[in-house]
């Protein structure tokens, strides 16, 4: 169980550097490796292994925000990209009137 908790923890941080540089298909892989050894862990945890745990719900926190601002920005660009979009098609109807 340690071990596994260890692991977690490592993975944790594996997935917070992912998610600072937007690497969003490794943040998906490390996040499908972490959950089944989080969903192994047992409610009687020694307080070594719950400040282990802390300090993952911590850095979940801290991802979870990250990744809203990311998507918010992901977003942001996309829009503007299909204004961009339109604003060429309309450019190119007129040019062609």
């Amino acid at each position: 169980m340690h071990d596994s908790l260890a692991r977690a923890l490592d993975l944790t941080r594996a997935l917070e550097d992912a998610v600072s540089q937007q690497d969003w298909l490794r943040a998906s892989a490390i996040v499908d490796e972490r959950s089944p050894l989080l969903m192994t862990l047992e409610p009687q945890q020694t307080p070594e292994a719950l400040e282990k745990i802390r300090t993952i719900q911590r850095m979940d926190a801290a991802i979870t925000l990250q990744t809203r601002s990311g998507m918010e920005r992901l977003s942001q660009q996309h829009g503007e990209a299909l204004q961009r979009i339109k604003s060429v098609s309309l450019y190119h109807r007129t040019g062609m009137l």
